[in-house]
């Protein structure tokens, strides 16, 4: 017989949470295996707890061939755990989706004091612990100086990026400065009559010299400031040039004019005239060329105004506007003075918006001076101008947080040749009745365009193709081998047929109506009515949208063929690339400035422009020394130019001295003053 006492390796304290009787079980075992025969009291045990003592119930369980293999415990129950010691397992290597875990419970209630103080002292050995740090703050180990002042509202590690960036680019602007290509002399030889490059030193200033480039190919400026003489001036004595105000940046325009026509030089230093316009440099590497050129051109433009109109000045109106045209509402009255800064305009400025519906020039014009409201007057040209600007601003479209589509960027299309007249005072009447037909066309073309989407599309569904698809199946692929089912499938197909065919007929219809109201549209301003003021395009600058000497450029007419100048790169292109250049369309760049001048007598000829004698002489004379330089075989390639009427510097205290010039590549060509 077994001891009553034995627990079969479970601990008293285990068998006492079970709730089990021990003695009452030992005796229903000792019952069981007597029953059996020769059966394992372990399993005995097993199989008698699972039938929750019950003898009988076991007794049957082991008859029909239980061992008490698969051990199941009631969910209430925790598993018993052996704590032999002379059980031993072999080792087993675990699944590595599910390491094996030591299940052995560790009973810590009679451990000694030693044991307990190592098992403290291991948890409080240094180690990696979260939370606020207890050092005291060192200002050296400070992303940003705590001293530094910061904005309401703005976070110091918007302050840092804000200043990191700041910093980047003027690091990028600085190092950008110190890359300036210099040519040899040979290779600034002007050998046909392309335009003539102007180069500042500084390539933060390079769109100023696209700008004054631009302003020679204009023919009312060029002939306007050759034939200009200084009020100082007197027949037959000469004079000493201006030397300061107004007149002084006029004769440095003259001047660099002058070299554009007759030096031998493929490029010049523009830096003289700068400096004498005053020229204020970017705030920052990434200005917009478009402002900056805009601000000198206005500058440019009311000093050349002022000086050329000094003797108009006064209630007069007998005088030429050749930068400034006045305009205002249409019912002001039209004020007499012949140049007013506050009321006369030089740059008109074209708002160019992302998704906009306006694509074009005189669509933006259109709309801007429009009355676009009823309380609103519509806006007119009293005085047009010889030469007209115009500034393209783009705007971004502001970021989409509905997921939708952003709108696709359009290349801004501009003519070449524009006509005013829908603008004019003289025509205002006349062209508010064209531009009310006109609207009213264009809502009927917007609505025939929403009854075209509404036939093909629904609820984001392409309707005309899901019918063609439908349509497709009954004719090529439905079951037909029934009769009956034949009938349906062909009477369906005939059905989606007809209305298929309805719908292509209407939106044939619809096709043919909105070609014939825009072709309508088109031509409502084309009468001769509106064909008095006609403008040519004469500039176009673009930029790239990067940073850059070489990435902004100018195209400009010359004798009816359109030039590309790139830093000192001049090449011949076609009208077509003048037109469609869609450069810098993604960048949020692209064109910047147009500038149209009224347009010439067909059969007119270019003829020499006069100017003042003594810078003639002074340029022929510094392409006399500029070629001496140079070997023969290189110098007979040069421009023709006639030689100067002296073998000496002019006596006329009018041109310039032939000093070193200012810029750093040492030519022999002198514009300063």
């Amino acid at each position: 017989m077994y001891p009553t006492s034995h627990t079969f390796g479970y601990s008293d304290s285990v068998v006492s949470t079970l709730g089990i009787d021990a003695a009452k079980e030992e005796e229903n075992v000792l019952n069981l295996t007597q029953m059996m025969g020769e059966l394992d009291p372990e399993i005995a045990r097993r199989i008698l707890r699972r039938h929750g003592g019950d003898v009988q119930k076991a007794a049957t369980s082991i008859l029909e061939g239980d061992r008490g293999g698969d051990e199941s415990w009631p969910s209430e129950l925790p598993p018993l755990t052996y704590d032999d010691g002379s059980l031993t397992v072999g080792p087993r290597t675990p699944p590595p989706s599910k390491p094996e875990q030591d299940t052995a419970v560790i009973d810590l209630t009679d451990e000694d004091k030693e044991l307990k103080m190592a098992l403290e002292a291991s948890l409080e050995q240094t180690g990696t612990r979260f939370g606020p740090s207890d050092r005291p703050p060192d200002p050296n180990w400070a992303v940003v100086p705590s001293n530094q002042e910061v904005p309401s509202g703005v976070s110091q590690d918007d302050q840092s990026l804000s200043l990191a960036i700041q910093e980047s680019l003027s690091s990028t602007y600085h190092d950008f400065d110190q890359g300036f290509e210099q040519l040899p002399l040979e290779q600034r030889v002007r050998t046909d009559s392309r335009p003539v490059a102007l180069r500042p030193s500084l390539p933060a200033y390079a769109y100023a010299g696209l700008l004054f480039q631009g302003l020679y190919f204009v023919p009312q400026i060029r002939k306007t400031l050759a034939s200009w003489r200084p009020s100082a001036y007197q027949a037959g004595v000469d004079l000493r040039p201006p030397s300061d105000g107004p007149e002084h940046i006029v004769w440095s325009l003259i001047e660099i004019f002058a070299n554009m026509d007759l030096a031998v030089l493929s490029e010049l230093d523009v830096d003289a005239v700068l400096a004498a316009v005053d020229i204020v440099a970017p705030s920052h590497a990434t200005e917009s060329p478009g402002d900056l050129t805009s601000q000198l051109y206005t500058k440019v433009a009311r000093i050349t105004d002022s000086v050329l109109h000094q003797a108009s000045a006064g209630d007069s109106k007998d005088h030429s506007r050749l930068l400034h045209f006045r305009y205002g509402p249409s019912d002001a009255r039209e004020d007499a003075y012949a140049f007013d800064r506050c009321v006369d305009t030089a740059v008109v400025r074209v708002d160019v918006q992302d998704g906009d519906q306006n694509k074009d020039l005189i669509s933006c014009l259109s709309a801007q001076l429009s009355r676009t409201e009823p309380n609103t007057k519509q806006q007119v040209i009293f005085d047009s101008s010889d030469v007209v600007a115009f500034q393209l601003v783009r705007h971004e479209a502001l970021p989409s947080y509905s997921g939708g589509v952003p709108p696709l960027r359009e290349r801004f299309r501009y003519p070449k040749q524009l006509y005013l007249d829908r603008f004019m005072k003289e025509r205002s009447e006349l062209a508010e009745a064209k531009r009310t037909q006109q609207q009213e066309i264009h809502e009927e073309i917007q609505r025939l365009v929403s009854r075209k989407a509404a036939l093909t599309h629904f609820n984001n569904k392409n309707t005309l193709k899901d019918i063609k698809s439908s349509l497709h199946y009954y004719e090529h692929i439905a079951n037909k081998d029934d009769a009956e089912r034949k009938e349906s499938v062909e009477a369906t197909a005939m059905k989606l047929r007809k209305i298929l065919t309805r719908i292509e007929n209407e939106l044939e219809t619809i096709d043919s109506q909105v070609g014939k109201l825009n072709a309508q549209s088109a031509t409502l301003f084309e009468g001769p009515e509106f064909r008095k003021h006609r403008y040519d395009l004469r500039v176009v600058l673009v930029h790239d949208g990067v940073f850059g000497r070489s990435h902004i450029y100018s195209y400009v007419q010359q004798d009816k063929t359109w030039w590309k100048t790139v830093d000192y790169s001049v090449a011949e292109v076609s009208e077509e690339t003048v037109l469609e250049d869609s450069t810098g369309l993604h960048l949020g760049a692209g064109p910047y400035l147009l500038i149209y001048s009224r347009a010439l007598p067909e059969n007119e000829a270019e003829r020499a422009l006069p100017w003042p004698e003594a810078i003639k002489h002074s340029v022929k004379y510094n392409n006399k020394i500029f070629l001496d330089a140079l070997p023969a075989e290189v110098a007979s390639q040069a421009r023709f130019s006639s030689p100067p009427t002296s073998p000496y510097q002019s006596a006329s205290e009018w041109d310039t001295p032939p000093n070193a010039p200012s810029s750093p590549r040492g030519e022999p060509m002198d514009v300063s003053n």
